[in-house]
Parts: structure tokens; C-alpha cells; sequence
């Protein structure tokens, strides 16, 4: 709604407004990246990617519920307010976006729906610190989703401002499935102290300013009691010109509007978001609501045609000076004859800073505000995506030559999972093969089980194991050497670690371990991809055995449910060439309590 009583649609301030939070976001998210690419030499684009969409959705999130409560605190930030609901959209689709990459990443290509492994990866809702944390991401997300698909008028119009007002609040439960989210995720993968003390100023930032509020508008309604049924609302030349001065009345604010030497009274609620439109203006002949410009005749509480808004109006008298308000309110849209009052010099209030967002900022003051406000809250962002972003873990020292396929010659092996044996003058070595996606290569190799082969593949390393990601195996010359590695028991353990995927671990994703990359490891191992028990020592020092069943062949299904979380297995060390396995009975792998 403008001055001129007609919709509001594109303007010069909103595409303003969205040009500096469309660059603002590319902005944060190009500074993680470019941050963790300079001071992590072994980075995974799509692990930076991911971290810095979710980091500046929640960067954003937070100046959207701070926003509220610093103009309650000063008007002066009202035009951060007024297209905020602009910032919140986008928000989500940065959220959305950090979801969709992140499904894509850890659950598309599997063996199973992306979806339904989102939702059945993790099924320890029993631990509190195993809960899927994804779930909570998804709820969060389901909430953001509403809030932006309503964020048009037209939703406030059929839902009733009330109800709308009720469902947008729901941004406050986003926020605290958000914070779980990333304390049962990243903070458990991460374990610096950089996230949790980001993660827990911004909250304290969040709730004071909220208190801080509160705080404010308690004493504001702290009002005289009424005196012989009237409410003393204070001496009428304390009221400026075209302003108002809010009064509590029956439990609820009202404004006194003092404009052409008259005085007329409506409820401070404005019917579009609740808005208070005691600290809006009379803005040609009509009270203007500061957040969003919404518009009511002082004298009717009635919006210009062709709007059909309403507010209450109050009775009023003016006794020795004093202004004089009936605490019982008339039907929203009654006129009350204005009172007149004696000549007087008013208050002037025309250079009190006053914003409407379809008009153009006349205020210098405020402008200047806004742009330092602004600049304010961006050095923040930036800062913090930039201090989060150094403050990552180190990368592991993998690699993955995607899209570089070399061709291997060598004796493929399928049992118990694909290798390839490779002799290099007098060094035998072996590389374990996956197929592309998450998927193991045991369709490709069983046929040529025993045979000398010509794998064209992607090379795969981390430290001194390798694997080839196979685009193709052909049958090769039969002229190379049995070179089946001997088997040599190292005897019985009892080992505690983590149960990863190979393909993953060994450099395809980066960090490939943890809960955030549980549900990854799932479908792969789900998908025929080797299991390996990370193991480290108190120095950090790693090893990796490939897990089996307790007859040497694959491991069955039935570990899934303890992957990506401390384990500790029993069974027997069998060492064939340069790999090691560990041979254990499913039963023998059980969770650590944590």
C-alpha cells in the first residue's frame, strides 16, 4: 500500500535491497570458499561448498531475527525492516540450496532413493548423541519453506494477520532445530572450538537483543491507572506534530495522533503485521505504519479505498492541558469526531527520521544509519565465515583424479571385494576397486575373476593405499605372474575405531569419516563398496584394516546401523601382502558409549 492508496510492487528500493543481499550472499559463500581453498591445500570443493551454504544461511537467519528487536530498539534501523521479509526468502533458497548439495553429496547415486536415505541412514533416535541431525536440518528447512512460500500478502490476507503473524513465528523453532542441527552435526565431526563459540555468540547476540526489547516495551506499558474511568495519556503539547504518543489502555496500546491542531485516537496495531503504528506519521492525511506503510485515516482507524483495513478508535477529551482517552475501545472503522485543540505553537516533528520503503529516503540522517548499519552487519558475516573457514580441521592428505582415467594392468582378484594386483619390478602392490557412484565393482569383476586385466580407472590415494574408481575392465595378455599374495595370521585383537567407506575415506570425499558423512557411508557400503576400520593411535597415527566375515568373505548388512560412530571390534588380523584385514563376526562389532 502506498500514499497514493495503490499496490506497492517493484520499486528502486527493493531491487537495491536485493541487488546488496543477492551480492552480499555470493559474497560469504565465495569467501568460505576462497578462504579454505588458500589455507587447506587438500580441501574437497564440494565439502566447502556445502559448509559455506549452510554457514550463511545461518549467518542470515540470525540478522533476520536480530533485525526485529534492534527497531524496537531504534527506529533508525526500520529500513532494514522494511524488506526483510526479502532477506528471509532468500535465506531460504541459501538453505535450500546447502540441503540440495548436501543430499546430492552424501545420498544421491546409491542403491536406494536420495530421500529415503536421508530418512533411513540413521536410525539411532535412541542416542542423544547419534540422533540423525539431518532430520532436524529437514524440519527446520519444512518450517523456513511455509514461512517463504507465505510470505506474500496475499497469504496474510487469507490467513488473517493473526494466524499468519501465529505461523511466522514459528522462525523462532527453525532456529532452535537449526542450533541442534549443527551441535548433533558439524560440531561432533568438528571437534575446534571456533563453531560452538560462533554458534553460542550468536545466540547470546540474538536472545539479549530480544530481552533487551522486552525489557523496553515493559516499561513503555507501565501507564497511569485510569482515573473516573478515563486514562491520563499526558500534556498535549508534549504530542509533535503529525506524530503520536503511545498510551496503555485496558491491557493495550493506543496512539494519540496530533496533526491539524486536532486530536484524534486508534489502536496502535496496524492489521498487517502487527506493526505500531504510535511511532508511525501522518503521511497525506493518513497514519502511515512504519514497518511496512500501511495506511489509516486518524479519525475512522479506516484504510483508503480500495483497501478495506480497520482499526479500533477511542474517545478522547482534552482536561486542563492533559489528554484524556475512554479505555473502551469503539468497533474497528468507527468514526470519532476529532478533537479540536486551542492555537498553539506544535511540537515539530517533520525532521524526526521517518522511512517508508516505496518512498524514496529523504532523511540524510537515517540514510547514513542505514548504510553504517548495513556495513556493520556485513563485516560481521564476513568476518565470521572467514575466521570459521581458517578454523577448519586439516584436510586429509587424499586425492582423486576425477575425469582422469589411466589404464592398469594387472590380476584382478573379486573375493571377498574387487583388487587389483600389480607388480612393479620387484614391489607387488594392490589397488581395491569401486565402480562409479556408490557402488562396489563386483559386478564388473566376477566375470574375470582370476584373470589378467586391463582396468581403465580413476586413481583414488590417501598415504600409501590406492584404489581405482573403473570406467572399464578388458581381458589382457595372459603373461602376467601369479603373484597371489600369502597369508599370515597376526592373531587375535580387540580394536576400537570408526567403520568408513573405502572409496570415501581413501580421498573421493573430504573429510570421508564422521557423523556428517554417515549417511554417504551407508549407501556405500550398502552398495557393495569395502568396509574399513579406521584405527588411530594416541599419536594420530592411522591404520586401516578391511573388514570381513569371519569365514574371509564380505561383511553383511547387519553393521550398517554402527557405521560412521565409534565402534570397537573383535576378531582375527590376516595379512595378505600389503593389506591388512580383520575377520570378525558382525556380533563382534559393537558401539562405544558416548
Amino acid at each position: 500500500m502506498s500514499h497514493e492508496y495503490r499496490a506497492v510492487t517493484w520499486n528502486r528500493q527493493k531491487r537495491i535491497y536485493d541487488a546488496v543481499v543477492g551480492f552480499g550472499v555470493l559474497a560469504l559463500v565465495g569467501l568460505f570458499v576462497g578462504v579454505t581453498a588458500a589455507t587447506h591445500p587438500n580441501f574437497t570443493a564440494e565439502t566447502a561448498l556445502i559448509r559455506g551454504l549452510g554457514l550463511t544461511a545461518l549467518v542470515l537467519l540470525h540478522v533476520v531475527l536480530c533485525i526485529g528487536p534492534l527497531c524496537r530498539l531504534s527506529p533508525a534501523f526500520l529500513p532494514l525492516l522494511y524488506n526483510r521479509r526479502h532477506l528471509g526468502v532468500t535465506m531460504c533458497l541459501v538453505a535450500i540450496a546447502h540441503a540440495g548439495f548436501g543430499i546430492f553429496q552424501f545420498h544421491a547415486l546409491g542403491d536406494v532413493n536420495p530421500l529415503v536415505s536421508l530418512l533411513s541412514a540413521n536410525t539411532a533416535f535412541g542416542s542423544a548423541a547419534g540422533f540423525p541431525f539431518e532430520l532436524l536440518g529437514l524440519a527446520a528447512l519444512l518450517i523456513l519453506l511455509t514461512m517463504a512460500a507465505t510470505s506474500h500478502d496475499f497469504w496474510l490476507s487469507v490467513l488473517t494477520p493473526p494466524v499468519w503473524k501465529s505461523l511466522h513465528m514459528m522462525v523462532y523453532l527453525a532456529y532452535a532445530l537449526l542450533i541442534g542441527h549443527v551441535a548433533l552435526g558439524a560440531m561432533q565431526s568438528d571437534t575446534g572450538t571456533a563453531l560452538p563459540i560462533a554458534l553460542g555468540v550468536g545466540a547470546v547476540v540474538v536472545i539479549g537483543l530480544h530481552l533487551a526489547a522486552a525489557f523496553q516495551e515493559r516499561a513503555r506499558d507501565r501507564g497511569p491507572r485510569p482515573e473516573a474511568d478515563w486514562v491520563d495519556a499526558g500534556p498535549v503539547d508534549g504530542i509533535p506534530e503529525k506524530r503520536a504518543r503511545v498510551a496503555v489502555v485496558a491491557g493495550e496500546r493506543v496512539a494519540v495522533f496530533h496533526y491539524d491542531g486536532k486530536l484524534s485516537c486508534v489502536s496502535n496495531v496496524c492489521r498487517h503485521q502487527n506493526g505500531p503504528l504510535g511511532e508511525g506519521k501522518i503521511v497525506d492525511g493518513c497514519i502511515t505504519c512504519p514497518w511496512h506503510g500501511y495506511q489509516y485515516r486518524p479519525d475512522s482507524g479506516t484504510s483508503p479505498p480500495p483497501f478495506d483495513d480497520k482499526v479500533a478508535t477511542y474517545n478522547l477529551a482534552v482536561v486542563d492541558g492533559r489528554v484524556k482517552i475512554d479505555p473502551r475501545p469503539n468497533p474497528p472503522g468507527t468514526r470519532v469526531a476529532p478533537v479540536p485543540l486551542p492555537q498553539r505553537t506544535p511540537a515539530q516533528s517533520d525532521l524526526a527520521p521517518f522511512y517508508i520503503g516505496y518512498a524514496p529516503a529523504s532523511e540524510r540522517r537515517l540514510a547514513r544509519h542505514t548504510r553504517r548499519a548495513t556495513v556493520t552487519l556485513a563485516s560481521l558475516a564476513a568476518g565470521t565465515m572467514g575466521i570459521l573457514a581458517l578454523a577448519q580441521p586439516p584436510f586429509a592428505p587424499a586425492t582423486f583424479e576425477y575425469g582422469q582415467p589411466r589404464p592398469v594392468v594387472g590380476r584382478l582378484s573379486a573375493f571377498p571385494y574387487p583388487t587389483l594386483v600389480v607388480t612393479e619390478g620387484t614391489q607387488v602392490s594392490r589397488y581395491l576397486l569401486a565402480a562409479a557412484g556408490k557402488h562396489g565393482a563386483g559386478a564388473l569383476a566376477q566375470p574375470l575373476d582370476g584373470s589378467t586385466v586391463r582396468v581403465l580407472g580413476s586413481l583414488i590415494r590417501r598415504g600409501n593405499r590406492s584404489m581405482l574408481e573403473v570406467a572399464g575392465i578388458q581381458p589382457s595378455e595372459p603373461d602376467f605372474p601369479d603373484t597371489a599374495p600369502a597369508q599370515t595370521d597376526l592373531g587375535r585383537f580387540t580394536l576400537t575405531g570408526e567403520i568408513v567407506d573405502a572409496k570415501c575415506w581413501l580421498g573421493v570425499m573430504n573429510p570421508g569419516e564422521g557423523k556428517t558423512h554417515l549417511g554417504c557411508a551407508v549407501r556405500c557400503l550398502s552398495g557393495g563398496l569395502p568396509p574399513l576400520l579406521v584405527v588411530r593411535d594416541s599419536t594420530g597415527d592411522e591404520r586401516h584394516l578391511v573388514l570381513t566375515d569371519i569365514s574371509g568373505g564380505p561383511m553383511p548388512r547387519s553393521i550398517l546401523p554402527r557405521v560412521g560412530r565409534p565402534v570397537s571390534v573383535s576378531g582375527t588380523v590376516i595379512r595378505e601382502g600389503d593389506l591388512l584385514f580383520l575377520r570378525a563376526e558382525p556380533s563382534a562389532v559393537t558401539l562405544l558409549a558416548r
